[in-house]
């Protein structure tokens, strides 16, 4: 059997057959061979968009790579696998609508097809080993939000991981920054899980663009009694000026009106404060 499974409900893909066995598999949601090579920076893309105009027709663009020197057939497979695995991670085991089309082959004229339970066991595989990073398989689409304070005085980082958290926005998900770097998705959501296992990332974060609260949060919210302040806590209002009173020039401070000023009660102060002078000014003058 040889043709193509396309596959109709979300997150869509197809899974491509020669002879019955796997020749190559995509999904939508997951970088493909073209971002792949394209994202990373190992094929620039008008290259990339040279060899799909001249190898489409003839599904042969792989071969268009090949034979412009930019990549080795050894490259080129190692590409297509990290592909094909990702989207079988995701295509396998969802119970999803299908339809087979008979005859059709990828554009990209694979010949190195792999046997379905060869496929089947790798996703196995790969399943166990993020279960083992970290258990919780809603981190795989939430945002990774690095944590703000490190939990040592020493972090080590794998150099997948600080391509992550040099890259993480608090938006994107480990899908999202796979598409962005040009990395297959299994590696990224591997070390996504084991940042959040060392403490450095906040595991599970919905996205912050489509997170809404829901109903029992708000009504809860709504039911809280609102606290208000005793009297005696109250700051008083100050009361407004006379009507007499003129506005202060713009620019200065206003100034207080001498009629409202209280007169200070006369102790006396003044005239010893005076005689002390005087005797003072005598004695510096009997210095000289």
């Amino acid at each position: 059997m040889s043709g193509a499974v396309r596959v109709m409900d979300a997150p869509g893909g197809a899974v491509y057959l020669v002879d019955g066995l796997i020749a190559y598999a995509e999904c939508s949601m997951l970088p493909g061979v073209d971002r792949l090579l394209i994202a990373s920076g190992r094929v620039p893309g008008d290259a990339w968009r040279a060899a799909v105009v001249a190898g489409r027709a003839q599904e042969r663009v792989g071969a268009e790579l090949v034979s412009a020197g930019l990549l080795t057939v050894a490259e080129l497979e190692a590409v297509t696998v990290l592909a094909l695995y990702d989207a079988a991670h995701v295509l396998f085991d969802a119970a999803l609508t299908v339809r087979f089309e008979s005859g059709q082959r990828h554009p990209l004229g694979l010949d190195n097809p792999l046997d379905p339970r060869a496929v089947g066991n790798e996703v196995d595989r790969r399943k166990q080993a993020l279960a083992d990073a970290w258990p919780d398989a809603s981190i795989d689409t939430a945002a990774v939000v690095p944590v703000r304070r490190l939990p040592g005085h020493f972090v080590s980082l794998t150099a997948v991981q600080w391509e992550v958290v040099a890259n993480a926005d608090r938006r994107r998900s480990p899908v999202d920054l796979a598409r962005l770097l040009g990395r297959d998705a299994f590696t990224i959501m591997l070390e996504v899980r084991r940042l959040a296992r060392a403490g450095l990332v906040e595991p599970g974060r919905p996205n912050p663009s489509v997170a809404t609260e829901s109903v029992a949060t708000v009504r809860a919210r709504a039911a809280v009694p609102v606290r208000t302040a005793p009297a005696a806590a109250r700051v008083p209002v100050p009361e407004p000026p006379p009507d007499d009173a003129a506005p202060p020039p713009v620019g200065e401070l206003p100034r207080r009106r001498v009629r409202d000023v209280p007169p200070a009660p006369s102790t006396g102060s003044e005239y010893y404060s005076e005689e002390v002078l005087v005797r003072l000014r005598s004695g510096l003058a009997a210095m000289r």
